[in-house]
């Protein structure tokens, strides 16, 4: 998961994905070559057989995590849902940015206020993916270390 990890073909990313590894490898393929000059937040809706859909949402966002943008983030996207829900069961989300550390305390804040969010608005979301110019990981929605028991 780092810069030796190889780019899937593009194709590999209209293949199903049963767990966030296969859905790491989906958003791999899809981002190609990485580096990233702009915190974004990317979007995939999600077919009911857990294929992405290619065409993708780019959110503006700051490195800060905002609740504001995140809720309204989720309100657009639980009105995408409602009545389409035989087309998307739900959504995948990236979020970008420059630099090459690893999960920074701003990309698990921002995936927190996403994660809560979709649940406030009753938006079905797979696991929440940071990707910069190192990798893409998986962002786990645990508390801060210091409060971490």
């Amino acid at each position: 998961m780092d810069f030796d990890d190889p780019i899937p073909p593009l194709e590999s990313a209209e293949d199903p994905f049963t767990s966030p590894e296969e859905l790491r490898q989906r958003w791999r393929a899809l981002m190609g070559p990485l580096g990233f000059s702009e915190p974004l937040v990317w979007v995939a809706p999600v077919h009911p057989d857990h294929t992405l859909h290619k065409a993708l949402i780019q959110v503006e966002r700051t490195l800060v995590p905002d609740s504001y943008l995140a809720d309204l983030l989720m309100l657009r996207l639980s009105e995408l849902i409602d009545g389409n829900e035989d087309h998307v069961s739900g959504f995948a989300l990236l979020l970008t940015r420059p630099g090459s550390n690893g999960v920074s305390h701003w990309d698990r804040g921002w995936a927190r206020l996403l994660a809560n969010a979709a649940r406030v608005f009753d938006v079905p979301v797979e696991s929440i993916f940071r990707a910069n110019a190192r990798d893409v990981r998986e962002v786990p929605l645990v508390a801060d270390e210091h409060t971490a028991a």
